[in-house]
């Protein structure tokens, strides 16, 4: 007997560093439920039980490299796992399965346990078609990006709900990737405010320069993601105010090219790669520094993203500099971050000298940044996300898109 408590979780990540899939995991657990969350293996955890989630760490590490075979690999690879643990193993516990992509497939592992009733939301974190058609130079693009879509749609398909990140991302989806409005939903992703929390912090005194500006740069090391623009335009900045260092954390693909580049421009005096570091240690790192930088190159998939990165920079009051694209276009108003032009060296040397050299400007986008928190928080989006799982529970009706349209910014 499925037990309406009981939640399957899965995802490819590694739990302690995917913020999205650690706030619905807390969530569901804060309201009572059992959720057992199949990730990744990580170094140096075991699986566990901790208030109420049950981490199954699959014995698969994630794929940093740069092959786009060995990620699909990777996938089938975690796919089976999956399959033998949720379909096989526990083929009667879950009244609901919640699968994060990337894969959108992965969906399939559920195949048994939806036979036998059980409901599957699928929740698209990103747009794999668009992703991948981004990594290939034409005719393999448009292949890729075929196949791909292919299997999303099949995937939503089989879904009984999908979940989009936010509005544009769902307006899409249903425009060109050809989403049933009726299983559409939005969970928008923002900060964890039980982690980036700017209150537990204020109390420290700072000792720093105040002629002094620390940027900072937390997230995925990518090419998609444009630090080397970012590092040449701090290369000239220098030239006219010395005073400002970097700080980057994370990992991924990009990391040997991200150490060139600061060879490249001299940087090695001003700007730090630390590495991935804990999540927990994001919000104090944030805190201490002056500027937060949330950038990459202009793509059919980046044009869709609402970084987390920058929620969790305005969640901590950070005043922080990125581009233009469509969703954050839509979510936040002319004034309230600090824009250059994608992949324009020149024009982020010149917003960062605007910033340096006009403290008083950055106290306004810090003031800012806690207005754009009333009206852009997590504690919102759980109760959207509580309310769901209540009504797949209680087989009854959920708002939809018809209704998630009539949302504007304010």
């Amino acid at each position: 007997m499925k037990s309406t408590k009981t939640i399957g979780m899965i995802a490819y990540t590694e739990y302690s560093r995917d913020p999205r899939v650690r706030r619905y995991a807390e969530a569901l657990a804060s309201s009572g439920f059992v959720v057992d969350c199949f990730v990744l293996k990580e170094k140096n955890q075991t699986s566990q039980k901790d208030n109420g989630i049950n981490l199954q760490y699959l014995n698969i590490e994630q794929y940093r490299g740069s092959s786009n075979m060995a990620y699909i690999l990777s996938y089938l690879s975690f796919f089976l796992r999956t399959f033998f643990h949720v379909s096989i193993k526990n083929l009667f516990r879950y009244k609901i399965i919640h699968v994060h992509n990337m894969p959108d497939f992965l969906v399939f592992t559920t195949i048994f346990n939806k036979i036998f009733g059980a409901k599957v939301i699928l929740d698209i974190h990103d747009t794999m078609p668009e992703i991948y058609k981004a990594k290939f130079q034409p005719p393999l693009s448009y292949i890729f990006y075929y196949i791909l879509l292919f299997q999303e749609k099949l995937s939503c398909w089989y879904a009984n709900l999908v979940i989009n990140v936010h509005q544009p991302h769902l307006e899409h989806n249903v425009k060109y990737h050809g989403l049933n409005v009726k299983k559409a939903h939005i969970i928008s992703n923002y900060a964890d405010t039980n982690l980036f929390n700017l209150h537990q912090y204020q109390h420290i005194d700072s000792n720093k320069d105040q002629n002094h500006y620390t940027l900072i740069y937390h997230g995925t090391i990518a090419e998609r993601f444009g630090l080397n623009v970012i590092l040449e335009g701090l290369g000239k900045a220098l030239r006219t105010y010395s005073k400002i260092s970097m700080n980057i954390y994370g990992k991924g693909d990009g990391v040997n090219d991200l150490k060139q580049t600061i060879d490249q421009y001299n940087l090695s005096d001003h700007v730090k790669y630390h590495g991935q570091i804990p999540l927990s240690d994001i919000p104090e790192k944030l805190y201490n520094s002056d500027i937060g930088i949330v950038s990459y190159h202009i793509s059919e998939a980046t044009n869709l993203m609402l970084p987390l990165k920058l929620m969790e920079n305005i969640a901590m009051g950070l005043p922080t500099m990125t581009v233009r694209n469509k969703a954050i276009d839509y979510y936040f108003e002319d004034d309230e971050l600090i824009y250059y032009i994608a992949g324009d060296a020149d024009s982020f040397c010149d917003q960062l000298l605007d910033l340096v050299q006009s403290p008083n400007s950055l106290k306004t986008f810090a003031i800012k940044a806690s207005q754009i928190n009333n009206r852009l928080n997590w504690e919102d989006e759980k109760v959207k996300y509580l309310n769901i799982i209540e009504s797949i529970i209680k087989d009854r009706p959920m708002n939809n898109y018809k209704t998630i349209t009539n949302m504007k910014k304010s």
